[in-house]
């Protein structure tokens, strides 16, 4: 069998005979690497760690930069509270710890495990985040659009939620500001 031998030349001849082609080969490769990439690296943490025990899990304490376990977090009154940061809760921050605990005590299984994904849809590590989807039923639908973002059961459910009723109360404000300047004076 006869060696093929591929010269230098060939090969400019090749790519420059189709550059569109290859221009586009070349991008649509990288671009799904890219795409794969990120996909993979936005996998929840959550979704890897299957048993994980309430002394394992980490969560932040609300006002301070100080982490505590969960297992710490649901003995936590507001007396202990003060006296880990110093600071005293006021009447709705009260509340909100009692709702907190509510919803850490319903994320652990019966086995004594942790349910991550339910624990951080309560909010538990942080509060809401903007959502475009939300931004676009609060424009668009107004007051309808935070019911309408009650509907949806998601993982983004009350970051819908609250986005959307944020949004719609700015356009309501907005719309009375424009009415009662188009108004005149009285």
């Amino acid at each position: 069998m006869k060696p093929v031998s591929v010269l230098k030349s060939d090969l400019v001849c090749y790519f420059s005979s189709k550059p569109a082609a290859m221009r586009k080969t070349l991008l649509v490769t990288v671009f799904s690497l890219c795409i794969h990439q990120l996909i993979n690296a936005s996998t929840l943490l959550y979704e890897k760690l299957a048993s994980v025990k309430p002394e394992e899990v980490m969560v932040p304490l609300a006002g301070s930069d100080k982490l505590i376990t969960l297992e710490d977090y649901l003995l936590l009154t507001p007396a202990s509270y003060k006296q880990l940061t110093g600071k005293k809760l006021s009447f709705g921050q009260k509340i909100d710890l009692k709702i907190h605990k509510y919803f850490a005590r319903k994320a652990i299984r019966t086995d004594g495990t942790v349910n991550l994904r339910k624990l951080y849809r309560t909010g538990l590590f942080g509060g809401w985040q903007w959502h475009w989807g939300g931004f676009a039923l609060g424009l668009f639908l107004s007051f309808l659009g935070p019911i309408v973002a009650l509907f949806f059961d998601d993982d983004y459910k009350w970051d819908r939620f609250w986005t959307a009723l944020h949004v719609a109360i700015a356009v309501a404000l907005i719309a009375l500001t424009i009415i009662a300047v188009s108004a005149g004076p009285v």
